[in-house]
């Protein structure tokens, strides 16, 4: 008797726990942008995800080579954790430089980046909504021609697993690089606004409890 009476409770939590899951799935992916008009060197710090063998990546972080004659497709980056990524960036906020090593004999070397995703286990989290077409403005390697802008880790536990890719057409020469950038490195600056050092915040205070001490003996005077 007491099962029967429970029993149409406990299947009604299920179902309104299950029509929780489909709003879950669909949730649409954060928007990137490509900002071109900014450009900054890839160096070991801002390591490529996917890129040519000129990549200053070492044993920084590992990742996936374009083909030499490769002009259209869909790449995917290896696999990073998010810990990996933020101890490479400083936070959680990042975009993706990308340089194109293009002739710029038709169309002035333009190239179609037709979507760019950002993946967390197994998931789009982060994705262009529209195709882009770039045009080479630093001639050779190591210099982005634009970047994606809007990708953020917040929230995800540091042992989640991340994946990049891309999917282009129009390549006509040499192989394009993707890499790591801070997201204040697109202004060029590179780094955010320094923190106070301790004793700068010890200074900071002794001065505001002076003004303080001051502004009580003058108020005392005037009573």
């Amino acid at each position: 008797m007491f099962i029967r009476y429970r029993l149409p409770s406990f299947i009604g939590a299920l179902v309104a726990t299950a029509a929780l899951f489909p709003a879950i799935a669909s949730a649409e992916p954060v928007s990137l942008t490509v900002n071109t008009e900014t450009s900054l060197q890839q160096i070991l710090n801002r390591p490529c995800v996917i890129g040519d063998p000129s990549c200053h990546n070492k044993d920084v972080l590992p990742y996936t080579l374009i083909g030499p004659r490769m002009g259209s497709g869909t790449l995917e980056s290896p696999t990073y954790t998010v810990q990996q990524l933020r101890d490479l960036i400083g936070g959680d906020t990042f975009s993706i430089g990308v340089d194109l090593n293009q002739a710029m004999g038709h169309d002035n070397g333009a190239y179609d980046l037709l979507r760019f995703t950002m993946s967390v286990n197994g998931t789009i989290v982060s994705s262009t909504t529209k195709s882009w077409t770039l045009i080479p403005t630093n001639p050779g390697n190591g210099f982005s021609d634009a970047a994606i802008l809007g990708f953020d880790l917040s929230g995800f536990a540091p042992t989640d697993k991340v994946v990049f890719a891309t999917t282009f057409s129009g390549a006509r020469a040499g192989r394009e690089q993707y890499f790591l950038q801070t997201a204040l490195g697109t202004g060029g600056s590179g780094s955010a606004s320094p923190v106070p050092e301790p004793a700068s915040i010890i200074l900071l205070g002794s001065g505001l409890a002076g003004i303080a001490a001051a502004y009580r003996r003058k108020r005392t005077r005037n009573e």
